[in-house]
């Protein structure tokens, strides 16, 4: 029986282990972000409420925040309302004023408005 397990030992030393040593070549993914969706992909809009801290009329953009500060991309799409639930004009927007609503993320610190709710949140009675 020596002669088998030396030929089972060479085996496992000739064939075997080079194997296991170099995989196949498998497709690997390209790394992204949780912060950046696929390419075609739109990231799930999540609520925000803030301060509009400067806008810019000319680009559609306004920035937002308390502590940290965002800019936020305004869409044609986008949802703008006054507290009594009439649409605004982009224009409506002042730096200072109270605002809530919805964005999509765009990159780390860009984001893009779904809905925007001129007026702080109405108190419940």
């Amino acid at each position: 029986m020596k002669p088998l397990s030396t030929c089972a030992f060479l085996f496992f030393l000739c064939v075997a282990l080079p194997a296991m040593g170099n995989p196949s070549p498998t497709p690997t993914a390209t790394p992204t972000s949780a912060a950046t969706p696929a390419p075609g992909v739109k990231a799930r809009p999540f609520p925000f409420q803030s301060v509009v801290v400067s806008m810019d009329k000319k680009a559609r953009t306004f920035r937002m925040g308390k502590k940290v500060i965002h800019q936020v991309h305004v869409l044609p799409e986008t949802k703008l309302l006054k507290a009594d639930g009439t649409s605004a004009p982009f224009e409506a927007l002042q730096p200072g004023m109270e605002i809530r609503g919805s964005v999509r993320k765009r990159s780390d610190a860009d984001y893009d408005a779904v809905s925007v709710k001129i007026g702080p949140k109405p108190q419940k009675e």
